[in-house]
């Protein structure tokens, strides 16, 4: 530990600009401990901070620096915590004098900009704060948008649905979903902006929310931490409220019930932070002043839980397809390996509208490469897949086609004068329809109509090449390409024990791959005009696997 801590101290006094303030030493959690200080280039100005370096170090510490540089006299400036800290995200590197170098300088950039120039970023910074638990348990509160004006000042109940709980770090956590907004009176004022699945969810409890015209922080940036601090930000008729619903759920005493606090972080959009309070033990106090009465916040500390901003921008925020995709109302046809991948990945990449269809029963030997899980046993297809989707986005419309009509319509009454017209009808509503059912019978059936666009789907065996077909009357283009062009070698197909269907053969990771690899053209075609859509192939070019072309008609 002494010679660490002898090379940490001959590094930093070797800095320009830098020295240390008190000597380096080891604390009982085998930390080093020191001051430094950093002069300023201006006026001969010193700034002086606490460090404290990690024995991670120079190894990050799980996801965040190893090293702190602290001083609460800078808390009123941007990027500095609670406790001092300063927030410096820098490049790695193993070496401990280099590193000591990048983190210096880090803490120099930001002396500049936050400290000299008092900058303020452009992006908005979530209000500080640390969540305390309610007995021992974390509480969650996810919402998203709402299309209505709240004022300021306003107040009533809010529903929520319970989910599912897990743990938060190394305590339980109990997570819930903020349905709606009601006025004092029980009546909805608005819903939030969720898919009607998530609408119809059960468990449904009560919660309170206030609507401020100011964050309810200290130095801009942190929050208050003493209900004693919100009094000047309510009304007196809130505090009335909050009397009230405490006296009217007495039998209930010991339960926790969230109060969601409002308040505007842009010209458009609204954020909330949660505090939990605890029936009986509200923090709060009546008094008559000249014969009316009066209510005020004790002396109390504020137990922060967690809140996050759900909304459909955030939600996807980090990547989401093409609008072109992402707003259309899409059909899938056939949710087997193909089928159920595409669905899933729209779903995950930000559509809001997909509805299936297939006739098949979901088996066990389905999973290995499909999108399906073995506890939901057997099954259609379809419910268990919209089930999954459902659980992914909190913004997706699921619809189920009935495969009946779509194989009444299609085949059984071919040849028949309104076939034509009874199966475009349904089909008229979709934006996008891709097919991945692999069946030929139904290719050529959809191939006599005029559908706004169809986007056909289909892998040969061992995965090896991918057809995607999505101009007009590509059926005879499709057939060719198995048929005369590609190796489909339909001797090598797996046929298992029994009388059953034999299918092609090929894994997860092999379909995936060209799906995902399709997905990801269709997409960059979507997002620019400019380019045409066009028939392709997806190429297997040797044994091995590792070198798929990407071949266009």
């Amino acid at each position: 530990m002494d010679a660490r801590i002898n090379k940490i101290q001959q590094v930093i006094s070797e800095l320009n600009e830098v020295s240390i303030e008190t000597p380096f030493s080891s604390d009982s959690d085998f930390n080093i401990v020191g001051k430094i200080k950093v002069s300023l280039d201006k006026g001969g100005e010193i700034l002086i901070f606490d460090v404290r370096i990690y024995p991670e170090y120079p190894l990050k510490r799980l996801d965040t620096e190893s090293i702190t540089f602290s001083n609460t006299s800078f808390l009123e400036y941007g990027h500095v915590m609670g406790d001092g800290s300063i927030c410096i995200h820098t490049s790695h590197n193993i070496d401990l004098k280099k590193k000591i170098e990048i983190d210096i300088n880090s803490l120099k950039r930001w002396i500049v900009k936050y400290y000299l120039n008092k900058e303020n970023d452009n992006h908005y910074e979530h209000i500080i704060l640390q969540p305390k638990e309610f007995n021992n348990i974390h509480f969650s509160y996810l919402f998203t948008e709402v299309d209505y004006s709240f004022n300021k000042n306003q107040f009533g109940f809010f529903d929520y649905s319970k989910i599912n709980d897990g743990l938060y770090l190394d305590k339980t956590i109990s997570n819930h979903i903020v349905q709606n907004f009601k006025d004092p009176f029980s009546r909805i004022i608005t819903e939030c902006k969720w898919s009607n699945s998530i609408k119809q969810l059960g468990n449904k409890n009560m919660g309170l929310f206030v609507f401020l015209d100011n964050p309810p922080t200290t130095r801009k940036k942190f929050i208050i931490s003493n209900w004693e601090d919100l009094e000047s930000l309510v009304t007196q008729d809130f505090l009335k409220f909050l009397d009230n619903v405490q006296k009217n759920n007495q039998k209930i005493k010991g339960v926790p019930i969230p109060l969601l606090i409002g308040y505007k972080i842009s010209e458009v959009e609204i954020h909330w932070q949660v505090a939990i309070l605890e029936i009986g033990k509200f923090p709060i106090e009546s008094f008559k002043e000249n014969q009316i009465w009066k209510g005020r916040f004790i002396d109390k500390n504020i137990m922060w839980s967690i809140t996050r901003n759900c909304s459909y921008n955030y939600f996807f925020g980090r990547g989401k397809l093409a609008d072109k995709i992402t707003k259309s109302k899409i059909l899938i046809i056939g949710v087997g390996a193909i089928g159920s991948i595409v669905a899933k990945t729209l779903t995950r990449c930000g559509c809001t509208s997909v509805s299936i269809v297939d006739y098949d029963i979901k088996e066990p030997e389905n999973v290995c490469r499909s999108e399906y899980s073995f506890l939901s046993g057997l099954c259609n297809k379809v419910d268990d897949l919209s089930n999954e989707l459902f659980r992914i986005s909190p913004f997706v419309e699921i619809g189920i086609l009935d495969s009946s009509m779509l194989h009444f319509y299609s085949k059984i009454l071919q040849g028949v004068n309104t076939t034509k017209s009874k199966l475009q009808e349904p089909l008229d509503s979709y934006d996008l329809i891709i097919d991945c059912s692999t069946d030929n019978d139904l290719m050529y059936v959809l191939n006599q109509l005029e559908l706004k666009r169809l986007i056909t789907l289909s892998i040969t065996n061992n995965a090896k090449d991918l057809v995607c077909s999505v101009e007009p009357k590509s059926y005879d283009w499709v057939i060719n390409q198995f048929e005369n062009v590609l190796e489909n070698d339909l001797e090598d197909i797996y046929n298992p024990t029994g009388c059953w269907s034999p299918t092609f053969k090929g894994s997860y990771n092999d379909i995936n791959t060209l799906v995902q690899f399709a997905i990801r053209h269709l997409n960059l075609k979507f997002s620019d005009e400019s380019k045409a859509l066009r028939n392709f192939v997806l190429k297997t070019e040797d044994e091995n696997g590792f070198n798929i072309k990407l071949n266009e008609f």
